[in-house]
């Protein structure tokens, strides 16, 4: 996929493949922060995640990858990936706005783009996990027309 640029109220779309994840790092590195902040058993675990590994996980179980970046005078403000399975199974794997600029509706541009990106490649099914702990944001899911389907529980080490 190459690079392509929309221009939207100052604020530039860079959409692109798994080329833009370097860019997507400092971002993340604050996504997980907030998850660790969050979650009631499992942050000592997202707290030592690194950006490597979790690059490593979507580039090993996704078939096909599109990053989406939202930048406002050359600095990189939000980011949205998604990704799609072998299966077509359609997954937003992984968003974020800088505080600044929630409730610009950025983070609903950039999944509405991601989503458009499933539509296109004939996605048989669409999906996000959120954050145990992280429930503030299942209302803003919930307008994209995303809903509990089923509770996956972890075991915390040692096992």
């Amino acid at each position: 996929m190459g690079l392509n640029r929309y221009d939207m109220n100052g604020v530039v779309f860079e959409t692109g493949g798994d080329a833009l994840l370097t860019r997507v790092g400092p971002l993340w590195e604050k996504l997980r922060a907030h998850h660790a902040s969050c979650s009631a058993h499992f942050s000592g675990i997202l707290a030592k995640r690194s950006f490597a590994d979790r690059t490593s996980d979507i580039l090993h179980h996704a078939h096909k990858v599109r990053v989406d970046l939202a930048v406002q005078g050359g600095r990189d403000i939000a980011y949205c990936i998604c990704t799609l399975s072998s299966m077509a199974h359609g997954e937003v794997d992984s968003l974020y706005v800088e505080s600044d600029y929630r409730g610009q509706s950025l983070g609903e541009t950039l999944v509405r783009r991601g989503l458009a990106w499933m539509d296109e490649n004939n996605a048989t099914r669409r999906s996000i996990s959120v954050v145990y702990g992280n429930e503030a944001v299942l209302s803003f899911y919930r307008r994209l027309g995303f809903y509990p389907r089923n509770i996956e529980l972890d075991q915390l080490p040692p096992f």
